[in-house]
């Protein structure tokens, strides 16, 4: 198969806010899982220790709306050090575009059945479409909860905790719309273009959980974002 090189260096972003006109299941249910982790933690921080590491990828390639974009992929990982044995957990995988506000988050099984996509036959790491914000590759409308991109590695991971090196994104779908009028300005919700061959990403691993420390932003500046 052929793959899709990109070349570029690596960071990331994560940005959890979406305004309440794009809100879907998927983002209900992973704040949901947030918020049961972090209490997870809070129980067991009297007696274990947890070590985050975050993974981060930064690539240019085209949007579906034909710009040339700087895109992030990210994800972090946890081990909590217990008394008896080590546990481990992973976060969504976040793909961020360039003077976009749409983030897409793909999820494993581990996140439960509620964020497994309609049509997965198998496991793997997915974003689910929404019929509301997305279309297949030709402009026409998909099933509620369709796969819309998926990512793995070069050795076939199925889960989070699993990817190392780099990673071969697939994106199916495109965005319903690339932009929006809000409060008479325009307002990006592209991502990246739909593509027959995976996007490969090269990615680097970093001990800690500060985003913001540990990941220089993409740059949304509005030289670039209003051209």
């Amino acid at each position: 198969m052929d793959l899709l090189v990109l070349s570029g260096y690596t960071k990331f972003f994560y940005d959890g806010m979406y305004c309440l006109s794009t809100l879907t299941v998927q983002t209900v249910l992973f704040r949901l899982n947030v918020l049961m982790l972090s209490a997870s933690v809070l129980i067991l921080s009297g007696c274990a220790t947890s070590e985050f590491t975050t993974h981060y990828g930064l690539f240019t390639a085209e949007s579906a709306s034909g710009e040339v974009r700087e895109f992030r992929v990210y994800w972090q990982t946890i081990r909590y050090q217990g008394w008896e044995a080590n546990e481990f957990r992973a976060l969504p995988v976040i793909l961020e575009t360039q003077c976009s506000e749409r983030v897409l988050r793909l999820y494993d099984e581990s996140f439960g059945k509620g964020l497994k996509c309609s049509d997965a036959q198998t496991s793997g790491i997915t974003y689910c479409g929404s019929n509301r914000l997305d279309t297949d590759r030709r402009g026409l409308p998909i099933e509620e909860g369709q796969t819309c991109a998926s990512i793995t590695d070069r050795h076939g991971a199925k889960d989070i905790l699993s990817l190392k090196g780099d990673l071969l994104l697939t994106i199916s779908c495109r965005p319903k719309e690339t932009e929006r009028i809000e409060s008479g300005k325009k307002v990006s919700t592209d991502y990246l273009i739909n593509s027959a061959v995976p996007y490969v990403i090269s990615t680097k691993s970093v001990e800690g959980d500060d985003i913001d420390a540990l990941v220089p932003p993409l740059f949304n500046h509005s030289s670039v974002c209003e051209k």
